[in-house]
């Protein structure tokens, strides 16, 4: 069995309530490789669920700690070989234990790693990091043994980089088994939002998009389910999640006058979100930039339709007019164009929810990418 050791930017909390996919990913890894997690959180060191977890404290000397702990790991620990999260620091970093140890290297790309950085939270040496960050990664597909990416345009993307190592295309871990089993689904009148609130989510466009539907637009429904004649209806947005920008989308909507339609939920747990994301209308993702986002795999396993930007691996997962609509990144005309659309029909809403429920089901699984991720590492 090998012995991989995973690096990671991720903030993990072994000592609070875990989420559950998390365990269901490494008991499941575990059955036929043998885990190392390095990654940011706390306690320093615990093994569970057939994994060693070795956290750091979230600061400025991570990365100069992560190194020579993963270099201890690698020797005390006869490391296999090395996945990093990223082909920025953590493919940088692997690809210096590769040359110095003589370790399989693997890196994985979960998003866009050139816009990506810039687009999620302010920087302030951003002028130098735009510089150095293509050539990390450069670096770090270079030296990568194998390449594995959550959506086909970015393998295609990191081709160009290294076009001849080979490429492994499949999804983070997305444990989709509470949503598929869930039963009382509803089409409440909401539309909801869940994601960080981070520019990159782009949260602001879905904000001007249900302004211009409340004051530009007739929201109907047909209360029948059917074409015909439709009723006027009043929509609110509900958004999940926190973040940065929390408080300008608060001052947006104080602008708009729409206290009274749009509510923060803040953040939930995976339960508390399915339990509201089941009744939704729709899901609105208006992403800058995007891998293959979970959030719409979830909300598809419910049976919801979904909006959402043409951005990265999202069109891999929405065909539009088909399970839902794509629409130009920041658009918040075409945005409100297709809210509009998609509000006035339900039949065609839970015909494209159905339509979405039966891709997710057949596409991914929890078994599907245990054998992925493991035969990837053993090939």
């Amino acid at each position: 069995m090998k012995k991989v050791l995973f690096i990671s930017v991720t903030n993990l909390n072994l000592k609070s309530n875990v989420p559950l996919r998390l365990k269901k990913k490494f008991e499941g890894l575990s059955k036929g490789i043998k885990p190392y997690v390095l990654a940011k959180g706390r306690p320093l060191h615990k093994e569970k669920w057939g994994a060693d977890f070795f956290l750091l404290p979230p600061n400025f000397l991570f990365w100069p700690c992560a190194f020579f702990l993963a270099f201890y790991l690698c020797l005390t620990k006869k490391i296999d070989a090395i996945v990093c999260q990223s082909p920025l620091v953590e493919g940088f970093t692997g690809s210096i234990l590769k040359k110095l140890l003589k370790k399989e290297l693997i890196v994985e790309i979960h998003g866009d790693w050139i816009e990506g950085p810039f687009l999620s939270k302010k920087r302030k040496l951003a002028f130098l990091e735009r510089k150095i960050v293509p050539i990390l990664a450069k670096i770090s597909f270079r030296n990568a043994d194998k390449i594995r990416a959550v959506a086909g345009c970015l393998a295609e993307k990191a081709k160009k980089i290294a076009p001849k190592k080979p490429y492994f295309i499949f999804p983070t871990f997305t444990d989709l088994s509470i949503f598929l089993y869930e039963k009382e689904t509803k089409f409440d009148n909401f539309i909801l939002f869940v994601g960080h609130l981070e520019k990159v989510k782009g949260a602001n466009t879905l904000m001007e998009a249900f302004h211009k539907l409340n004051f530009q637009f007739s929201i109907s429904l047909d209360p029948a389910s059917q074409r015909g004649t439709p009723r006027r209806v009043a929509f609110q947005l509900l958004i999940i999640g926190e973040g940065s920008e929390r408080k300008n989308l608060e001052l947006q909507v104080a602008s708009y006058k729409l206290q009274d339609k749009v509510e923060f939920k803040g953040k939930l747990s995976l339960e508390e979100t399915k339990d509201i994301m089941k009744n939704c209308y729709c899901l609105v993702l208006p992403s800058l930039s995007e891998g293959l986002p979970r959030v719409i795999m979830e909300a598809m396993a419910l049976g919801k339709p979904l909006i959402a930007s043409n951005v990265g691996g999202i069109p891999e997962l929405i065909k539009d007019n088909e399970n839902g609509f794509l629409f130009r990144i920041g658009d918040s005309q075409e945005l409100a164009e297709k809210l509009r659309v998609l509000l006035r029909d339900k039949k065609m809403a839970q015909e494209m929810g159905q339509k979405g429920r039966e891709f997710v089901k057949e596409n991914f699984s929890n078994e599907k990418y245990l054998q992925n991720y493991i035969q990837m590492i053993n090939s």
